[in-house]
């Protein structure tokens, strides 16, 4: 059970999106609609699989140019906020916190991210998700089935501007990442393992019908079994992390050959992996 404030100056991205419909007497679901119609043509003439990519991408294209403007967000954000020294503020604190949201999405694998599920506080720019967990496959390891590694939408992008998402978004989620391998933070592993813990305690409740039953130490695992489901689950959290942490190499191990690589690689491939419409 969590308790959580209610704060009146906390909205949705949905119902930013509703608001900017109402303005302009458009209906809310008709991008939902047409991206449907356009994929029961598909599914009636049983294209390939490579058409119906191309058909999804073509049809992403039409919603983003004719019924969804990049700039729904940023118009009202411009409209809230009274001054441009609040506009700043806001944007500063916001892309930090999303930065550091998408992170914890990608490292726990946390997918679903829909627009009513992302509370943001329009006077301070904290951020708050609901149903923010991850889930698990019948042997209890964390499971993701979408293919961006966390929500960055265009909108977003636009509002924050290549300055803030190359800036601020990447350096914090750069930073986030850098704290958790450093050597002196080698306490986090034992405390995604009390996380784990706690979750496959509910999780293995929630066990799929004809699945042997287990002791009922654990939760009904086996404390074997149990705490393997753990170790793995910390051990493939962290190499997630280590793959976008910044590195350092010392001078005499660079190539001389090979130019230099920069230390935001990873978290810059994720967000252009987020950004990239083929994956939307």
């Amino acid at each position: 059970v969590r308790m959580v404030e209610d704060d009146l100056m906390y909205s949705t991205f949905g119902e930013v999106y509703e608001i900017n419909c109402a303005r302009y007497g458009r209906e809310a679901d008709l991008p939902i609609t047409h991206f449907k119609e356009r994929l029961n043509h598909a599914i009636v003439n049983q294209l390939p699989p490579e058409s119906v990519v191309e058909l999804r991408l073509h049809t992403y294209n039409e919603i983003t140019q004719s019924l969804v403007s990049e700039n729904v967000f940023s118009q009202y954000m411009y409209k809230t906020l009274p001054s441009c020294n609040h506009l700043w503020a806001f944007k500063k604190q916001f892309a930090v916190q999303l930065a550091l949201s998408g992170f914890m999405s990608y490292m726990l694998q946390i997918g679903g991210r829909s627009p009513n599920k992302i509370l943001f506080a329009k006077n301070t720019g904290k951020v708050f998700q609901n149903d923010f967990h991850p889930a698990y496959d019948t042997n209890g390891m964390i499971e993701f089935n979408e293919p961006v590694p966390f929500r960055l939408t265009r909108n977003l992008q636009t509002f924050f501007t290549p300055f803030g998402v190359e800036g601020l978004f990447v350096s914090a989620m750069c930073a986030a990442a850098q704290s958790i391998v450093a050597p002196k933070n080698q306490h986090v592993q034992h405390q995604l393992a009390m996380f784990f813990r706690d979750e496959f305690l509910s999780w293995s409740w929630r066990r799929p019908p004809g699945m042997p039953s287990a002791p009922a130490a654990a939760g009904g695992i086996n404390p074997v079994e149990f705490e393997e489901k753990v170790k793995s689950n910390v051990e493939q959290v962290i190499g997630r992390v280590k793959v976008i942490a910044p590195q350092c190499f010392p001078e005499e191990e660079e190539s001389a050959t090979e130019p230099p690589q920069s230390v935001q690689r990873g978290v810059t491939e994720l967000v252009d992996a987020a950004l990239r419409p083929k994956s939307l």
